[in-house]
């Protein structure tokens, strides 16, 4: 048993050790720039080590962004599944707005967008979705609109804010957003 235990204590500082080192090179490299010889390099350990734990780079890329969603999920799962959007949305942008530097890049970087888009943002609104769907009354295709709408325009908006230099208060954009979510420019416009 005890074998076993060291085991697992290996295996999960040698992973935690690689995803340091990844993230320090999302920090400064586009996806393209990251190569299993240098991550490896910088973790100290040897490329063969690396492929024991992960496949490649895109394995890897997959383990961190579960990662980033089951943090999410721990702060969307505390609140109530039938909460209004304006909550959902509170969430999402105080979520995104603390965690480490690297996610913020994985989401707002050009380089990074399609990437983040393509798998995070999906994921992020199954799990909200297999909790809560308040569209479910609408078809499949109607319900896809939606989605890609409240999906896309959350990431867009934070990301704009973050482009800004976030000048505008965290408590006053998540009031903002959420007011454009739930109703639109129309009450905005005087």
């Amino acid at each position: 048993m005890k074998e076993t235990e060291n085991a697992d204590l290996r295996v999960k500082k040698t992973q935690a050790t690689i995803k340091k080192a990844f993230k320090e090179m999302i920090m400064e490299m586009s996806p393209s720039e990251i190569q299993v010889k240098e991550l490896a390099e910088r973790a100290q350990i040897h490329r063969k080590t690396f492929y024991l734990h992960y496949s490649c780079i895109e394995a890897l890329f997959e383990d961190m962004i579960q990662d980033i969603a089951t943090a999410y999920y721990e702060k969307i799962d505390a609140i109530p599944a039938d909460m209004p959007m304006t909550e959902v949305n509170r969430v999402f942008f105080e979520y995104f707005s603390s965690a480490e530097p690297y996610v913020e890049r994985l989401m707002c970087a050009p380089e990074y967008q399609e990437f983040f888009d393509k798998s995070l943002r999906v994921i992020l609104m199954q799990h909200n979705r297999a909790r809560h769907n308040p569209y479910a009354y609408l078809p499949q295709e109607e319900q896809n609109i939606i989605n890609i709408f409240l999906t896309k325009s959350s990431n867009n908006m934070y990301r704009q804010w973050a482009a800004d230099g976030k000048k505008i208060p965290l408590e006053r954009i998540i009031e903002l957003t959420g007011e454009l979510l739930t109703h639109g420019t129309h009450e905005l416009a005087k």
